[in-house]
């Protein structure tokens, strides 16, 4: 399978989890801050590059930039920090370190800790898998389709480009519609 299909299929899967305070961050113009001299907000240096991996992981770059590159891992640092409430944000982050104790994702190379995280969706899309990995699935692909690489690199779209409405099918390039 694919990254788009992949994609395609999580994006399914999560169509209708997104929190309200995600929503309402996304809605807000909740972006990834610049990487220059970026200094985490909620998040320590060792959470924030333990979650530049896993993002990294859940979409990698191909012929486009990946999650990590995008900023994904900065912009679930500023939801935590400034959208979601301070209770949620607590305990995500004890559920999130807890979490990654439980599966010793430090100290990993790429290779076995992206073989980790395959067990770690094929348990939660079974159920036994508990909701910090579908959380931070679900800020990943939020996160990742609303940056500008996301938008305008992934899935090709062009917001300012003159409407076409007799265009032919094999002109179009990709779309989320498709």
């Amino acid at each position: 399978m694919d990254r788009r299909a992949a994609i395609s299929r999580i994006g399914i899967m999560l169509g209708g989890t997104l929190s309200a305070s995600t929503l309402s961050a996304l809605v807000a113009g909740c972006a990834a801050p610049s990487s220059d001299g970026f200094t985490p907000q909620y998040l320590t240096a060792s959470q924030l590059d333990r979650l530049a991996r896993i993002v990294d992981l859940i979409i990698p770059e191909t012929d486009t930039p990946g999650a990590r590159e995008a900023g994904v891992h900065r912009f679930i640092d500023t939801l935590l920090a400034e959208y979601l409430p301070r209770a949620e944000a607590r305990n995500f982050l004890d559920m999130f370190d807890g979490w990654a104790a439980d599966h010793a994702m430090d100290g990993r190379t790429d290779d076995e800790l992206e073989a980790r995280l395959m067990d770690v969706d094929r348990s939660w899309a079974a159920g036994t898998e508990d909701s910090v990995w579908g959380q931070i699935k679900s800020w990943t692909v939020a996160g990742y389709y609303t940056t500008e690489i996301g938008m305008t690199q992934e899935l090709r779209m062009k917001p300012f480009a003159q409407a076409r409405m007799d265009m032919p099918r094999s002109e179009i390039e990709r779309t989320w519609a498709k």
